[in-house]
């Protein structure tokens, strides 16, 4: 089951977060080199998106997130894991 809207919501965290418009980003968009973020950006990143979806995101996936769609793909996984089997 997919997450209504989630790249909207990704790039609303991504804006609030980083100061940025939403048209700038986009699913390719690389986390570092194109939109600038930090270590501090991405812990306060993986907060946000936890209490946005209601997951926990582990330090080590935060670590490997490289892209706009690595978040949405972490986001769909955790919550598909979240549901259980089908």
């Amino acid at each position: 089951m997919e997450i209504p809207d989630l790249e909207a919501q990704v790039k609303q965290i991504l804006t609030t977060r980083l100061g940025m418009p939403a048209a700038e980003i986009t699913p390719d968009s690389r986390l570092v080199d194109d939109l600038g973020m930090d270590s501090l950006d991405a812990v306060e990143l993986a907060i946000a998106t936890e209490r946005q979806f209601g997951l926990s995101i582990s330090d080590e996936q935060v670590s490997k997130l490289v892209t706009v769609a690595d978040i949405m793909k972490l986001v769909e996984q955790l919550s598909q894991e979240a549901r259980g089997p089908v």
